[in-house]
């Protein structure tokens, strides 16, 4: 089983050993292929190789790349003394580590990009000219082996300091241990460009670090689902367009919607703490019911066993006692009666483990669900008190309003000094029907997001815990009709198959 004969090469011509006899191999299991020296053109008919660590198709006429972005648990390929001219098809292959393009048609070094686990390469013989070829390898952090050897580039003067000076990681250059000595002189004659380079490394580093921790973050708060509160928060915190917009610029104001923010703030990190700690909470919750059914499994699955193994005893024992002739009739049915016998007694087990898992499952499902409703409640009282700072932020912001408001009719009036307000700002001061509306409008938006997104998270968290129970349902369900199949197969037709065999025709057919 999972064997196919391979008849031709990778590619595709006819692949005979020496001896003319056709092998065999195992596809699934094949660690490593040596195609060397075949005369192939393409590489192909490589399907059923996935396990395959080591490929070697070196010393053929091979031109591209291709058909071998399935074997992703290459880690060395051989393409030496080939006729290929560009890197391509290579991109999924990203546990390998070394890599031999040596002797091909090469005038670039690139398509390496998501291969960070190189960490020997060798392109020499090829027709590479330019030292951008030495410096697209820099990014590469395990890689301390390079061969440009034979190369175009390797004839100029600047090559090797050029290569050891940009390449700080690589302890073998073209075959040579590399020398600390000249690579702290090459660092010299090339540090106002190096400085520049190592700052924008760092920069992006640091750039990449800071999206991975946002990248993180987010995950963690979807999986508590609460990965709605960076968008909340800035829906909450916008100053907003048209005239409240306009208002909120006023300097007098800022105080206010500082005070707002960080109140706000305050109670999103509150119920963002206590959505993770019910999270994990879950996941616990989540693991030990894993542990406990894996447990059930294992001791279904042992119990089963030991009864199928004292059925294969009484086999054996039949067979020894009925010597050559074979079963007699009443040995025969005796042994059908047994095969019978065990089918009850696993379909048995398999109920009772049915019942077990049933039992399981439900605990789980009482114990998870009871975490929904706290994370609903938190969901519900965090809410609550961004409704109550929404609306004390409101009528902090109409009052000031207003008193700007009478400061502008004062100072119409000529009764008070005149400030420097935006003229927009002042016309809405002048007209207090329309600031009224403005403010209050504000407001009953900022409530309807707020309830808008109360009932995304309480629906998501719902959907989140139907999903559970019902994907573990699901599984329990599949294991069940798997295990019904597995039984029937093995008492109906192994075991009455192997019992025609051993005796007469059956006088009786098992229930």
């Amino acid at each position: 089983e999972g064997e196919e004969r391979l008849h031709r090469t990778a590619g595709g011509a006819a692949a005979a050993p020496a001896d003319g006899a056709v092998r065999e191999v195992a596809l699934r299991d094949a660690g490593s292929l040596a195609l060397s020296f075949r005369n192939v053109l393409k590489i192909d008919n490589l399907v059923g190789f996935e396990r395959l660590v080591k490929l070697e198709l070196d010393n053929n006429i091979i031109e591209r790349i291709e058909n071998i972005g399935h074997l992703t648990s290459l880690e060395t390929l051989d393409l030496s003394f080939n006729n290929i001219s560009r890197i391509s098809g290579l991109e999924t292959l990203t546990k390998l580590t070394h890599l031999s393009l040596f002797n091909n048609r090469l005038t670039e070094v690139g398509g390496l990009d998501t291969l960070t686990a190189l960490e020997v390469l060798s392109v020499g013989n090829n027709l590479i000219g330019d030292l951008s070829s030495v410096l697209y390898l820099r990014p590469f952090k395990r890689l301390h082996a390079v061969n440009f050897a034979g190369n175009p580039l390797c004839q100029e003067a600047e090559y090797r300091p050029y290569a050891l000076a940009h390449l700080p990681r690589v302890k073998y250059l073209d075959y040579r241990m590399v020398d600390e000595q000249a690579v702290q002189a090459a660092k010299e004659q090339y540090q106002d460009r190096l400085q520049e380079m190592q700052e924008a490394e760092a920069a992006e580093e640091a750039a990449e670090a800071e999206r991975q921790q946002r990248a993180e973050r987010a995950a963690e708060l979807a999986a508590a689902n609460v990965g709605h509160v960076d968008a909340f928060r800035d829906e909450m915190l916008a100053e907003g367009g048209g005239d409240v917009g306009k208002l909120r610029q006023h300097a007098s104001l800022l105080p206010l919607a500082q005070e707002f923010q960080a109140a706000l703030n305050e109670a999103i990190d509150e119920y963002v703490a206590a959505a993770l700690e019910i999270g994990g909470l879950k996941r616990e919750e989540l693991s030990t019911f894993s542990e406990a059914f894996g447990e059930a499994k294992t001791e279904g699955t042992a119990e089963a066993q030991r009864q199928i193994a004292q059925y294969r005893h009484l086999v054996k024992r039949a067979q020894h006692d009925a010597g050559a002739s074979g079963l007699t009739p009443s040995q025969l049915g005796a042994m059908q009666e047994a095969n019978g016998a065990l089918y009850e007694a696993l379909m048995d087990m398999e109920m009772s483990q049915v019942e077990r898992y049933g039992e399981t499952i439900g605990a789980f499902e009482s114990a998870y669900e009871e975490l929904s409703k706290r994370l609903q409640e938190t969901g519900s009282t965090f809410f609550n008190r961004a409704r109550e700072l929404e609306g004390a932020f409101t009528q902090k912001l109409e009052a000031a309003a207003s008193e700007l408001a009478e400061e502008e009719a004062a100072r119409e009036a000529g009764s008070a000094e005149d400030e420097a307000v935006p003229e927009a700002v002042r016309t809405l001061l002048g007209d207090r029907e329309t600031l009224t509306n403005a403010l209050t409008q504000a407001h009953d938006t900022r409530v309807a997001q707020l309830d808008a997104r109360e009932d995304e998270a309480r629906a998501r968290e719902v959907a989140a815990l139907k999903g559970t129970i019902e994907r573990l349902q699901a599984d329990e369900y599949g294991r069940n009709r798997g295990a019904v199949v597995e039984i029937w197969n093995l008492v109906h037709v192994e075991h009455k198959n192997e019992l025609l065999e051993l005796g007469a025709p059956a006088h009786a057919e098992v229930a």
